[in-house]
Parts: structure tokens; C-alpha cells; sequence
């Protein structure tokens, strides 16, 4: 069983001329085929390949460190094209750790998903550790190389053919097939029959764009799989799910899984990113977090090109040949906290957000918005993580279904409505989401209203809209209950739409962006057309030309009023937003999946643009009945048939410019 250690490795003296004797002593002339053509063939070459390649398989020890084969080939081996020239790897704990992850996952049957900070050099490390490793030292070997971008996949070829073309002879294999699509290893020679014919491994490195189709793979046996950049691999979990029996042998997992990832603007490939992330153990991940704190900078050959000061207790503690490859995470974290201090004390919230995203010091970091628009990216984002920490969720799936009488057998007059926990194996789309705890309260009325953002078409290939519906609590302001989905039949929806307003009790609370309206026809069929809001007036302009009676047209007026709504919404009760896609869509809003609707986001507004249109006030009938219509306001009777203010002075024409208060506590006159 491999286990990894534990970090900071302090290095024994020596430590880096056991290590990286290839680089810092160079290839000996008795065994550099490459400048001196006549040693192959001697006994002092064989014998030092021989031994390159013991250690390269089994690993190497240091003093009591173990050292991975596979990190000696590379820090041995590998070459890298950079803007200083051609170099080699420095010693760095973090690929170390990497190669101790890489190691602990193969010998126990499972995946790897690094959530990190940009530029670590993790490709250009896992490049050679795992895919060219495995391709020029395991017979039989199939890998292969994925990524939602093109530009990823040839970037991952470009640095691995760079490095194979820089290796010495003895490691050096010939390829039947080199194309951006695979690289087969193998030659090709004459037979005794003067036919020719290929020879060799055979091994193969698959290489695939899967933006349009993710089971590209599938079928295939799989030593290795990388997932390159999976914040922008829209398809992941889909490509995951094609892609796992790739990797089995029977019912047991032989292949390895690597999927690599900049948290990035957390939409589209982001999402799925990080469902694996927090689903990880589940789908048989390791994770390995990867902050802007490692290979910030760190002591060995570097160190005097790094200008900030290492005064930490580490470095007090060691001397310089011990913290050989160390990470000073403290003064790198402090110094990363500084620089954002400066962006926040400039006002630049945007280069603030593009910091955490790009240097994360934590995964709540690498999984933030820095999307900038009308709503506090901050608090979105902070809510979002405090979502996904819950070992469970705040809401519960249910369907929802008619109450039927017993004796009729149809729905019951006046229709009431059940929950009912939505099993498994049961559609997970067509359901609503009811925060736990918060079903409807029979001891108030008109204490809830909702948005609806519907669609007219059944099936559409240009638009990804989908149907939302979101139920407000007027009294905490908490979003309590919604519906996010598009049936193939858009009557599914309007009867899921129909219920949820039954159930919390909506009568004149369903507003309506009337855009797609035909839902509003399907609420009067079923005679229910008293349940739908009237139209907002207080979010017209003087000018307006509109005159339906039911439900609010966006318009160039009304939407940034609504948006207003949102923005303060957000900022005062953002805290009680438990709804994932909710949270989700209003980081995008407006900006982001152009072409791609923010519905429930939609619902939501068009909600808060209901409250603040109903001027009817929640009321909490368990209270004490009160006798005396006027006991709870500010008046009495003067004893002369006529009111007057408690405590002396005012009429009744007080009262009645008093209106107000009297519509808060009773209704308007009918």
C-alpha cells in the first residue's frame, strides 16, 4: 500500500546529487551514446542503462526517502522549452507530491482530480510522469489525452514531443504512427518473405477534442486517461461516465484517471468540475488541492531570483541544503494577501475577483465567480460554498399530486395538493425543490407569491431555455420552493406550475412574464385564473401602451428596475439563497452563456417584483383575534360618535390620510 508523506520533505545532505546525478554530473562518457557513437555495445554502457532503467521502474531510495521511478525519470529526463531557453525541472515539493498522488492511485485502483492556481506546471509534469512514462516503459500501453479545447490537446503533444525529441538515444522509440490524433509506437522492418511488416510495442497515445462527442473513448482499454483543463470541459461528467469502464478490468479498476483543472468562471465546464470535486470519493477521486501558495517560491536554485524575504520559522529552522525544493507557503501567502489588499484599496473589484481565481489560497477560491455585473459577486460566491459544504442539501425533491376524492375519484373541489418524495429511480428534472422546513404555513395568508418564466415551444434547437418557477416567503424573503426544467410536453410544466401555486396557497401571487404566456391560459382552463397577479403597474412607464390584465412584459423599462430588486435582494438576503442553480444563474446573469437563458433567475426577479406589487400584507391568523378593529392602530374613540388619535387631538380625516396604515393592517377597501 503507497501512502503519501507528509510535507514539507526535509532533504538529507546529498539528497540532490543522488537524485539529479544525469543533470548536475552529466551522462558519463563511457555511456553518452549520443557525442561518443562507439560505447554502445560496451559492458560500462550496458551496465549504467541498466541501471537507469532499474531506477526508473522501481524507484529510487535517499536516505530513507523513497523516491518515485517515475519522478527520477523526469527530473533525470525531462526537457522544457521556456523563454529563458531549453531547461531542466527544478526540485519542487509540489511535483514530488504530485508523483507520490500518481503512484498512491495506481496501486489502489484510483482516480486524480487537482483543483489548482495557474501555472504550476503541472502539464508539463504529468505530461512525462504518467502518458510518456508509461508509453516508453510498460508493454502494452494505452493513454489517452482529452480536453474539452482543442488548443489544450495539441499543447499537451507540442510539450511531449518537444521532450522526446531531447531524449538520449537509449530512451529514444520509434513510431509507426505520429499525428495529432495518436502516436503508436513501432517500426516497420522486411520479412524472410520480403514483405514488410510492423514490429514493436504497439503502444499508443489516443489524443481527442471532446467538446461535441465525450465518448470518444469509449471502448477502448486504458492504461492512463488525462483530462486537460476540466474548468473549461463542458462535457466532463458525461465524459467521466463514457470513459471509467475504459479503465476496468473486470470489476476491478486498473487504469488511472487524471483530471487537471484551473477553477476558471465556474459555468459550463466549471460545473461539472466541480460536482466531481465535491463528489469526489463517490466516483472513486482523490483529490489534490493545488493553492497559489505552492510553487510560489521555494528554496534550492532559484532562490536568489526570488526577491521577497523567506523569514519564516522554516527557514530559520534548516539549513539551505535541507529546504532544497520546500515551498515557503507562509511568506508566499502573506505576500498574495498584500497584493490584494492593494486592488481592494484601488477600488479594482474585477482584478481583486481575477486574483482569487487565478492565485486561490483555498478551494472556496478556485470555485468562485469573478464574473463582474449588477449582483455582489462576494456574497454569491460565499453562499455558493456554504452550499456546497452541506453534507446535505437544504431541499428536498418532490412530486407533486392532486388530492382526490373518494368518492368522485378526480381531484377534489377545491383542488388541494400533496407532496410526495420523488424516488430515485424517478425523473430528477420534473420535480419541484421545497427548501426542508419550509412547506406552506397554514397560520398565515398572502404570505407567499412567485415569478414564473415560462416557454410556449415544446422542443427548440436554438434555445436552451428551460421553465422555472420560484415561490417567495414575503415574510423572511426567503426563496422557499422552485421548478427548473423543460418537459418534452410544455403542459408537464404548467401542471407542475398549477400545483406549486395550489399548494402554497398563490391566490393572486402568480405573476407571469407574459414573453411566453400561453401558461397563462392554461391557469384559466383550469379555472384558476384568480390565482394569477395583475399587472404590475408600478413597473410602467407614464408612457406605457400596455393593457393586459395578467402578468408583466420585461421591457426596456421594467427589466433594470427588476434587476434593482435583485441587486438589493442579494446584498440583504443572499444568505438564505439555497438553491444551487439559483445562485449559479445570478453569477451569470446578463453576461455569461450568451444564448443560454437565466430562467429561474428570471423567476426570481419577476417574485420580488410581485412583493413589492402586492400591497396587501401578510397576516398571521393565530394571533389574538382583536375585538376592536381600531385596537392596534393609533386611534380611539372620542366619545362624541367620532374618532380621535390615542392620547388627545386628531378626526376622522386623520384616519383617512392616515390610509396607509389602516390598507397594512386590514386590506384595501373593496
Amino acid at each position: 500500500m503507497i501512502s503519501i508523506p507528509q510535507f514539507p520533505i526535509i532533504k538529507p545532505k546529498g539528497f540532490m546529487n543522488a537524485l539529479n546525478k544525469a543533470v548536475i554530473d552529466g551522462i558519463p562518457k563511457h555511456a553518452d551514446s549520443r557525442r561518443f557513437p562507439n560505447v554502445i555495445g560496451t559492458l560500462e554502457w550496458q551496465r549504467y542503462w541498466e541501471d537507469e532503467i532499474y531506477k526508473i521502474i522501481n524507484g529510487i531510495e535517499i536516505k530513507g526517502i523513497w523516491i518515485p521511478g517515475r519522478f527520477y525519470y523526469y527530473m533525470n529526463y525531462k526537457q522544457m522549452s521556456t523563454i529563458k531557453g531549453v531547461v531542466t525541472p527544478d526540485m519542487i515539493d509540489l511535483h514530488l507530491e504530485l508523483a507520490y498522488y500518481i503512484e498512491h492511485c495506481k496501486a489502489n485502483g484510483r482516480n486524480l482530480i487537482c483543483a489548482k492556481g495557474r501555472r504550476k506546471g503541472i502539464s508539463e509534469a504529468a505530461s512525462t510522469m504518467i502518458i510518456d512514462y508509461g508509453w516508453r516503459f510498460t508493454e502494452g500501453y494505452k493513454a489517452g489525452v482529452a480536453a474539452g479545447n482543442k488548443t489544450y490537446v495539441d499543447d499537451f503533444l507540442a510539450k511531449w514531443r518537444f521532450a522526446d525529441s531531447r531524449l538520449p538515444p537509449e530512451f529514444s522509440t520509434k513510431k509507426l504512427t505520429d499525428n495529432d490524433n495518436e502516436i503508436i509506437a513501432g517500426y516497420t522492418i522486411r520479412n524472410d518473405y520480403g514483405d514488410f511488416e510492423d514490429k514493436g510495442t504497439f503502444n499508443t497515445i489516443y489524443a481527442r477534442t471532446m467538446h461535441i462527442n465525450p465518448n470518444m473513448f469509449k471502448g477502448l482499454y486504458l492504461n492512463d486517461v488525462i483530462a486537460e483543463e476540466i474548468g473549461e470541459f463542458e462535457k466532463f461528467l458525461e465524459f467521466y461516465s463514457a470513459t471509467k469502464d475504459c479503465l476496468m478490468s473486470g470489476n476491478k479498476q486498473v487504469g488511472t484517471m487524471t483530471a487537471f483543472g484551473t477553477g476558471g468562471n465556474v459555468n459550463k465546464g466549471s460545473k461539472d468540475f466541480q460536482k466531481v470535486w465535491h463528489s469526489a470519493d463517490s466516483l472513486g477521486f482523490e483529490k489534490f488541492l493545488i493553492p497559489a501558495t505552492r510553487m510560489f517560491y521555494f528554496g534550492g536554485a532559484r532562490e536568489n531570483e526570488r526577491k521577497l524575504p523567506l523569514d519564516t520559522e522554516l527557514y530559520k529552522k534548516y539549513k539551505p541544503y535541507e529546504l532544497i525544493g520546500v515551498e515557503d507557503r507562509v511568506a508566499a501567502e502573506n505576500w498574495i494577501l498584500e497584493r490584494r489588499k492593494k486592488f481592494l484599496e484601488s477600488g479594482n473589484q474585477k482584478a481583486y475577483n481575477e486574483d482569487l481565481q487565478n492565485n486561490p489560497l483555498n478551494e472556496e477560491e478556485i470555485f468562485r465567480k469573478t464574473i463582474v455585473n449588477n449582483f455582489n459577486t462576494n456574497i454569491l460566491n460565499k453562499q455558493m460554498h456554504e452550499i456546497n459544504i452541506l453534507v446535505h442539501p437544504k431541499w428536498t425533491k418532490y412530486k407533486l399530486e392532486w388530492v382526490i376524492d373518494e368518492k368522485t375519484k378526480v381531484a377534489k373541489i377545491p383542488y388541494e395538493v400533496k407532496c410526495v418524495l420523488l424516488k430515485p429511480h424517478e425523473n430528477q428534472d420534473e420535480c419541484v425543490w421545497i427548501i426542508d422546513g419550509e412547506l406552506p404555513s397554514k397560520a398565515f395568508v398572502n404570505k407567499y407569491c412567485s415569478g414564473i418564466d415560462s416557454y410556449d415551444i415544446n422542443e427548440s434547437k436554438e434555445s436552451k431555455s428551460l421553465g422555472a418557477m420560484l415561490v417567495l416567503d414575503r415574510v423572511t424573503k426567503m426563496p422557499v420552493a422552485a421548478i427548473r426544467c423543460r418537459p418534452q410536453r410544455r403542459e408537464v410544466f404548467y401542471e407542475l406550475c398549477i400545483k406549486l401555486s395550489v399548494l402554497y396557497k398563490l391566490i393572486g401571487n402568480v405573476l407571469i412574464d407574459i414573453a411566453n404566456g400561453v401558461i397563462l391560459t392554461h391557469f384559466e382552463n383550469a379555472g384558476l385564473r384568480h390565482y394569477l397577479a395583475d399587472r404590475p403597474r408600478k413597473f410602467e412607464s407614464e408612457k406605457s401602451e400596455q393593457s393586459h390584465e395578467k402578468g408583466v412584459r420585461l421591457t426596456g423599462f421594467s427589466k433594470p428596475r427588476m434587476v434593482s430588486l435583485m441587486e438589493t435582494h442579494i446584498e440583504d438576503y443572499g444568505h438564505l439563497i439555497w438553491f444551487p442553480a439559483l445562485i449559479s444563474e445570478l453569477g451569470n446573469y446578463d453576461e455569461v452563456e450568451i444564448g443560454s437563458d437565466n430562467d429561474l433567475a428570471d423567476a426570481y426577479g419577476i417574485a420580488l417584483m410581485q412583493d413589492i406589487s402586492c400591497e396587501i400584507r401578510p397576516k398571521n391568523m393565530e394571533e389574538n383575534v382583536v375585538k376592536n378593529r381600531f385596537e392596534l392602530t393609533q386611534f380611539e374613540d372620542d366619545g362624541k360618535g367620532g374618532l380621535r388619535r390615542k392620547g388627545g387631538g386628531g378626526t376622522l380625516k386623520d384616519i383617512q390620510e392616515d390610509s396607509d396604515l389602516m390598507w397594512d393592517m386590514f386590506g384595501p377597501p373593496q
